[in-house]
This record gives structure tokens, sequence and C-alpha cells, in this order.
């Protein structure tokens, strides 16, 4: 009785564990999803960025304006995990249409496709970076 018991909840478990992961999906396609449905909204931040050389959002979001030679703004849609072992999906407009890194670090992009890169920063801080639509770029990063 006590093992019946036991395998009935684990598999409640399992199927509520596929129920969400169905519901909810990936941590990318609920970043896609986001992008697509504030579109509207993340191109008046830009424009509002463009006029004014300031970084805002009206947005519910995590966002962040990184300097340098390639400014970008970046909203980050998913976080999971501790501060050592930390992953990080989002996407950002790149000012001047180039892919970078995330939070912009000094880190060199290797090409993988026309519209994909990838790089590797200091210890086990490594990422994946794909154009989705003018300068707007999809991110992942492990920290």
């Amino acid at each position: 009785m006590q093992k019946r018991k036991i395998l009935v909840i684990s598999a409640l478990i399992i199927c509520a564990a596929i129920a969400a992961a169905v519901i909810f999906g990936s941590p990318e396609k609920r970043t896609l999803r986001y992008f697509n449905a504030h579109r509207e909204a993340l191109e008046e931040d830009i424009l509002n960025f463009n006029e004014t050389g300031h970084a805002s959002s009206s947005l519910d979001i995590t966002f962040n304006y990184w300097d340098g030679d390639n400014p970008v703004v970046e909203y980050i849609v998913v976080d999971r995990g501790i501060v050592s072992a930390s992953h990080y999906y989002g996407f950002f407009y790149s000012v001047n249409g180039e892919p970078a890194a995330f939070q912009n670090v000094d880190a060199e992009l290797a090409e993988t496709s026309g519209r994909e890169w990838t790089w590797n920063g200091d210890g086990d801080n490594r990422g994946y970076v794909r154009r989705l639509d003018g300068n707007w770029f999809y991110f992942e990063a492990e920290l």
C-alpha cells in the first residue's frame, strides 16, 4: 500500500512537471514569445533611447544599458541559478547592429553561421547570440 502511494505521488509529480514544460516552454521559447508580444513597446524604448541618449523602459522586465564601442540595450526575460552557476536568456538592441557578448563584455565572438555567434569569457563564462531582426539579437549566457 505504501509503495503504491509513492508511485502515485511520483507519477503526479512527473505529470505536473511535463505539463509545466509544455505550458511554459523552454527559456528560449518564452524569451522569443515575450519579444514578439512586446515588439511595439520595445521599438518605442529604442526610439526614445536614440532621441535622448538615455535608456529607459516602461516594460516590467530586467533592463540594462551597456556602453562601449557598440552600446547595447539589454532585456533579460529568464534568469536561473545562483551567482556561481547562472543562466540568462533575453534579447538586446545593438546600436551599431553588431552582435555582442552578454553585458557587452570584451569577449571575442566566434561566428557559427551568418546569424549566430558564440563567445567564451573569463573562467567558465560563455554564451550564444543570434540575430533576430535588424539590430535585435537573442542571447543566452552561462556565468
